[in-house]
């Protein structure tokens, strides 16, 4: 396990952009991609936005002779595939690894053409992307609820430290439906119609649709390459409380973000930034917070900025974490923290630094990016400046 693994490429499609430098723009500008729900009618329902992919197409950045047979979900990570490919500038897939997280991958397809979910199970996501990019080499398929992206980048992070391989393309895809949306709309669990993590008046989440691909890399691949190098991932960690099928466990958020500590050698007072799972749930949000004020202490919350891109782009589910390892990454480079828009009442359950409403300058040398999906499976991802 000698391998040091970066990161030397990015890959977004996303209610907030489908480029690098356009989505970073918006985050940081605290522009919100929350809009009135297009894809299908909500007349007959209480709630009507979500955080839709518009005019999304494929075709602009790769080409594959049954476009229309795809399902949604296929053709974005394809697309943040090929984008994230692009940006390290890699040309040869023929060795290069494919771990991939997605809460539903094409089983989309029950509402579409065919009623037969055999036609294309959870799994076939990855498959497209291998018979786009051409990959031959490790590829996984992980559904971990809404930490899948932050699995498929631990996994990722694995597959290079153990030199199994030396480039692998990580991250997470998942796509917005009625089936998708009246799931929350039954929980009780939609925002009318803003995403307000860490609010006192908080009332819910708000469903969107994405991918995120980071190109992981082992260091020595990336020098011979002459790649350009955005930032190191330490380590990650995991836990499974089982504690409730949607409400988190204090204790499991808590253990997974000490397990990433541990695993990837440093300490609670190294964090210079939490990329917050922050649904702007009630229950979520308040759990998170006692988390992480357990963990890191009055002392160093003081100076420790969390906050949550959901407040902007809504949840893209499997592609949620990987979309917020992605913009880790970004911040790390470009020394800046993207906010908690919608931020507007303090609530004393969740009196942390939510840098509200406006992004923040800020040198960053280690980051913590947190997912916990729902049946308690947690995984948090350990990010540094490179050097």
């Amino acid at each position: 396990m000698e391998n040091r693994v970066v990161v030397s490429g990015l890959g977004i499609v996303s209610s907030l952009g489908s480029s690098i430098d356009e989505f970073w723009s918006n985050l940081t500008e605290g522009k919100s991609g929350i809009s009135q729900v297009s894809s299908f009618d909500t007349s007959n329902l209480e709630r009507h936005y979500a955080g839709e992919v518009k005019e999304f197409d494929p075709s602009k950045f790769y080409s594959f002779s049954d476009m229309a047979l795809m399902p949604r979900t296929h053709q974005l990570a394809a697309s943040a595939t090929v984008l994230a490919a692009g940006d390290a500038c890699l040309k040869d897939f023929k060795d290069v690894g494919l771990a991939l997280g997605s809460l539903v991958g094409g089983l989309e397809y029950v509402e579409g053409l065919t009623k037969d979910i055999s036609t294309y199970p959870v799994n076939s996501v990855s498959a497209h992307v291998c018979d786009v990019l051409g990959i031959e080499s490790g590829v996984y398929t992980l559904s971990c609820a809404c930490a899948a992206g932050n699995y498929a980048i631990s996994l990722a992070y694995d597959m290079i430290k153990s030199g199994k391989e030396d480039i692998v393309l990580a991250g997470g895809a998942d796509y917005f439906s009625m089936s998708i949306f009246l799931s929350f709309y039954r929980l009780f669990s939609l925002s009318a119609a803003r995403c307000q993590p860490f609010d006192k008046n908080r009332r819910g989440l708000l469903p969107a649709e994405g991918a995120g691909m980071l190109v992981l890399e082992s260091l020595s691949s990336a020098k011979r390459r002459g790649a350009r190098i955005y930032a190191e991932v330490l380590g990650y960690g995991t836990s499974v409380d089982a504690y409730h099928a949607v409400i988190p466990s204090e204790e499991g958020v808590y253990s997974c973000m000490m397990n990433a500590l541990d695993y990837s050698g440093v300490a609670a007072s190294d964090i210079d930034y939490i990329s917050a799972h922050g649904t702007g749930t009630v229950p979520n949000d308040y759990v998170e917070c006692k988390a992480i004020k357990k963990l890191f202490g009055e002392k160093l919350l003081k100076n420790l900025p969390v906050s949550s891109i959901k407040s902007m782009l809504g949840h893209a589910m499997g592609a949620a974490s990987s979309i917020e390892a992605l913009s880790c990454c970004l911040a790390i480079d470009k020394a800046f923290i993207p906010p908690t828009i919608n931020y507007e009442t303090p609530d004393p359950d969740c009196d942390i630094d939510c840098v509200p409403n406006q992004a923040r300058k800020k040198a960053l040398d280690v980051v913590l990016n947190n997912s916990f999906g729902f049946g308690g499976m947690n995984c948090s991802v350990v990010f540094s400046r490179f050097s």
